[in-house]
């Protein structure tokens, strides 16, 4: 963003940002705040307002709770709607749904289309957003876009970005200051945090796969032990080798089934919960893959686990187990 005085990013640099390798998106912002007041019966509550575009949220990972984000049909009529945070919209309307009602900003009435909260949003949650083209009408930095929000495709091309950034500028326009801020604190938090959440991850998929192999090993075992005699008794009758081990061996196989199932239901209700504790939306296609992946892994396990104990049972000697108590 432009330092004082205040300057404007020309519409030209903002697209040439959005083309950018390693740039994911951008995201346009007056970089002005006004506050304005709304007299409740017991309170006044303060309501600072600013103007964003459609990428603002998807920029911060912010989630939807009711309603809609601003649109491109918002900027370009200059609609007067806005959207606003959770906790703004709780001092507001308390436990009345806040889309669809109307709040007065000075001396102009707008609609309330959506809500929203999210990890990264932090004191945005008391805010509300309007168009930038309509902050622009209403003066709000000089009609001036003098903020963008750039995210990266991945962390890695923070630091690139970082240099890059004032050559794409400085080659559509001209600039007396110019500040590039990153987040380097919260982006080295974060790489520790995935660090240990995936060695976690990996020494639980390692314990999941000695204990849920050696309990079907065992139970599998077990089996193979408490029915000797029905096994010497199927092969006095005729049956194969290959009859009796494929039958331990789908035993075993959907008694995995059975568990990775039973894990899928109690996971997605952890999860389920956990995003309305938060709150936060699910992604359920991602929620969807890991489920299938699940039950392939459980199979996996099911098959390697029962393996060697369904063919301990089809080899057996049919004199030995029916003589066996």
């Amino acid at each position: 963003f432009p330092g004082s005085p205040p300057q404007e990013f020309y519409p030209e640099t903002i697209d040439a940002l959005r083309k950018a390798p390693g740039v994911f998106m951008v995201s346009a912002n007056t970089f002005d705040v006004r506050d304005f007041s709304a007299r409740l019966p017991d309170h006044v509550v303060n309501i600072p307002v600013t103007g964003a575009d459609e990428y603002f949220w998807e920029i911060h990972s912010g989630n939807l709770l009711s309603g809609r984000f601003l649109t491109e049909e918002d900027i370009k009529a200059r609609s007067r709607v806005c959207v606003v945070g959770r906790k703004l919209a709780e001092e507001l309307f308390g436990k009345k749904e806040a889309v669809g009602q109307q709040i007065f900003l000075g001396s102009e009435v707008f609609q309330v289309v959506g809500t929203f909260s999210g990890v990264m949003m932090g004191e945005w949650q008391y805010w509300a957003f309007i168009p930038y083209t309509t902050a622009q009408d209403r003066n709000f930095n000089g009609g001036r876009i003098g903020r963008l929000f750039v995210r990266a495709v991945a962390w890695e091309d923070v630091a690139r970005l970082v240099k890059e950034i004032p050559n794409v500028v400085a080659e559509r326009q001209k600039f007396e200051h110019l500040v590039i801020r990153t987040q380097e604190e919260q982006l080295e938090r974060i790489r520790i945090t995935f660090l240990w959440v995936e060695a976690l991850l990996w020494l639980g998929i390692a314990a999941s796969l000695m204990l849920g192999g050696f309990g079907i090993w065992s139970g599998t075992f077990a089996a193979v032990r408490a029915r000797t005699r029905e096994v010497g008794l199927k092969k006095a009758m005729g049956g194969a080798d290959m009859d009796i081990l494929s039958q331990f061996l789908v035993e075993a196989l959907c008694k995995a089934v059975a568990g990775g199932v039973l894990g899928i239901a109690v996971g997605t209700a952890v999860v389920e919960i956990g995003a309305w504790l938060l709150p936060c939306s699910v992604s359920y296609g991602l929620l969807l893959a890991s489920s299938a992946g699940s039950i392939v892994f459980s199979a996996a396990i099911g098959v390697v686990g029962g393996l060697y104990p369904a063919a301990r049972a089809g080899r057996m000697d049919v004199v030995t187990a029916l003589r066996f108590e």
